[in-house]
Formats: structure tokens, sequence, C-alpha cells
């Protein structure tokens, strides 16, 4: 059943029909994180099919209600410390519960708990889909030649161990802070928070923050009060860390960011983080330099210095051509401006332009951008404009820093 329920998903995007591929959700919570997955990799799938793989979280999934006290002993030491707690969960997210608790010394708490049964039971499914894979690339051998099956569920249980370890979010949480603390002289970065952790109270199955009041930025988007300011300081944000830190945080989605009465814009779920090498990040900036500038010639050249093999110089004179075309065309024109950057790296992959895996994880971020973009910006704001200061400035702040 499960295998089939996976065959079904492979066909659907084989099929490049961007309804089908509603049928991952079948595989719980293993095919959200494999449409997350998919959701980046411009090189597979259309940017229509990623862009449609990208929508999936896990509150479509029905979950069963787990109380505080089924998901950490009753002689935890940390109930000795509370002076009181909910036993219901007042969020999910994944595998974990949140609970509200207050320690006796007043200090309000978030208690993040796992699920231990919905861990073991996400594993043992990516296990049978793993096993069951062996024996359909006998029979189906497209499978992995055209999307690479093997290496994403291979990504997928990587990234799925790194996350579902909260030892990690304490451990990437102190690092996104340090961060923060060696370039606190911008003024930007000082609307950046993370929620204090509460390390001789977590565990790789617990970890204990501070409460953050204020509100999501689904509460904001949904009230139509998260302003289009906000969205640019978000990217700016982003862009920094990005481009010139070379390490960021890779969660990005409405349910993980909160915006207290100050303005401050706390990240949660510090599980995931992603890092950029030097290298990489300098023909980041070039890529989107030329983007701005419309450079199309210094776009292919900055392509081909990405790649892992370097192309032609009869391959690059076509990729200047079809990287303009591409960008003038009203079929593009009709996306939002981030989306056109996916869609001008989909046609550098399909000219023989190979990426380090790396590049795929800044797409989380940018598909999210778009999303805040096409709801907070008004139809006479140029985000095009908007997107060159920032470049600018940030580009002026890592030419100072070298």
């Amino acid at each position: 059943m499960l295998s089939s329920k996976f065959i079904k998903f492979m066909k659907a995007l084989n099929s490049g029909k961007v309804e089908n591929l509603s049928c991952v959700v079948n595989l719980g919570r293993v095919g959200l994180r494999m449409a997350e997955e998919y959701s980046t990799r411009f090189d597979l799938l259309e940017i229509e099919q990623c862009l449609f793989l990208s929508q999936f979280q896990t509150p479509v999934l029905e979950k069963s209600e787990k109380h505080l006290l089924q998901l950490i002993k009753k002689h935890d030491p940390i109930f000795s410390l509370m002076e009181y707690y909910d036993n219901y969960p007042y969020s999910y997210s994944d595998i974990n519960y949140f609970f509200k608790g207050c320690l006796k010394s007043g200090v309000e708490i978030s208690i993040k708990a796992v699920n231990p049964m919905a861990k073991n039971n996400y594993f043992k499914t990516l296990l049978k889909l793993e096993k069951s894979l062996k024996f359909y690339n006998f029979f189906m051998p497209w499978l992995d030649k055209k999307y690479k099956v093997n290496e994403i569920l291979k990504d997928l249980e990587k990234h799925s161990f790194e996350k579902f370890n909260l030892i990690n979010e304490i451990k990437f949480t102190k690092n996104m802070e340090e961060c923060l603390l060696q370039y606190k002289k911008y003024n930007f970065l000082k609307r950046v928070r993370f929620p204090k952790i509460y390390s001789y109270l977590s565990s790789n199955n617990t970890v204990v923050s501070e409460f953050i009041y204020g509100d999501y930025f689904y509460d904001l988007l949904h009230c139509k009060q998260l302003q289009y300011k906000d969205v640019l300081d978000l990217i700016k944000i982003q862009l920094f860390f990005m481009l010139k830190v070379g390490v960021f945080y890779n969660n990005l989605h409405s349910g993980n960011l909160i915006m207290n009465d100050e303005k401050k814009i706390y990240f949660l779920d510090c599980n995931a983080i992603s890092v950029l090498t030097p290298r990489l990040r300098t023909d980041l900036l070039t890529v989107l330099e030329a983007i701005t500038e419309g450079d199309f010639e210094k776009l292919a050249h900055s392509f081909n210095n990405m790649s892992q093999e370097k192309l032609s110089k009869e391959t690059i004179d076509k990729l200047i051509i079809n990287l303009k075309y591409s960008f003038s065309t009203d079929l593009i024109q009709s996306n939002g401006y981030i989306i056109k950057f996916m869609k001008l790296f989909k046609v550098a992959s399909n000219h023989g332009v190979i990426f380090d895996n790396a590049i795929f994880s800044i797409f989380k971020s940018f598909i999210y951008f778009n999303k805040l973009i096409e709801k907070t910006k008004s139809k006479n704001t140029s985000f095009e404009n908007d997107f060159k200061i920032i470049l600018t400035e940030l580009k002026e702040i890592i030419k100072k820093n070298k």
C-alpha cells in the first residue's frame, strides 16, 4: 500500500500535471517532507511543480491529541522546577508538541516535546520506501534517472535526523545568536531575535525556551497586518546571512516567525540551518547582480562559474540567448520577480549547469519571500527596485568587510 502511494506520487510528477501532486499527502509526514525536498529542486522539476509542492505544511495532517505527561516522564526534573504547566498543547509542529509552563522563578516557558511514536513511525515509513525503491528501480529506471529518488530520500533522511534531534536546535540557535552578536553594529539586524533556550532543562527529545508573546506571521497575514516593509527587512536579514555570513536559518515559514509589540522578529524552531561556502556566496551575489542589471552575458558566465562542470563556448552563447528570451517572455513576466530567479536557474540547469546542492537550500527562503511579497505589496510598488536597493546595500557591507 505504501509503495503504491509512493509510485502514484512519482507518476504524478512525471505527468507534468500540477493538480495531480496533491496525492503526496497520502504518504503522511514523509510525503510532506518529500514535497519540501522536491520543492526547491528546479533542476529536476518544472518551476510550477516546485511552487505547488512548497505549499504543503504539517497542519494538513490529522494529529492525535497528546498531553505533556504522555511525552515527558513524571519524574523528570523539569516538573519540580515549575510553578504550573498546561497539560494540553498550544501548538503542533511536525512530530512536536508545544506546551506552556511557568518556572518557580516566575519565568514563562515553552516546552517543545517530541512524540516518540510519531518519530519512530516516520523513520519506519522512510525505511520501507528506501527498500521498495530498490525493487521499483529495476522495473522503472526513470525514477532515479529523472528524479534522483535515491538522492532525495538520502537527503530527506539526513535532514530528518538533524531536525528531529532537538539537541541540534539548541546548538543551531547558539550558532545564530553568536552570528548576531558578531554583526550587532548593523541596525537592520537589531530586529532579529531567537528565543532564549534553557539548555539544562532540555534534551534530545525536549527543548525548553522562553515563551514568546506576539503574533505569528500567519495571523498577521490573515488579518492583513503584516507590512510590506517588514517583508523587505526579513529579506534583507536573510540575504545578509546568506551572502555575508554564509550560515542562515533554513526553516522559514509563517508558523515559525513571530513579531512582538516592539516589532522584533523572533525566529522559532531553529532546527535547520544551511551553510554556503565563500566561493558559492560570491558566485550567488554575482548572479543576483547580473539579473538585477539585466546583463545576461554576465549572468551566463556567472552560472558557468558556479557549475561543477564547465560549459563550452557554444553552449554559453546559447545560454545567453535563452536567458534573455526567458526573462522577456510574457510567460515569465507574469511571475513574481523572485520566481523569475528560479526560472533563470532552471534555464541554466537545462543547458548543463550543475549546481552545488547547497544552492537548493536558498530557494526554500526565496519561495517563501515570493508568497509574502504577493500578499503585502501594493500594485504601485516595484519590488524589483526594492530588491536592487537591498542588494546594493548588502554589496557595500560585504565589500567594506573584505
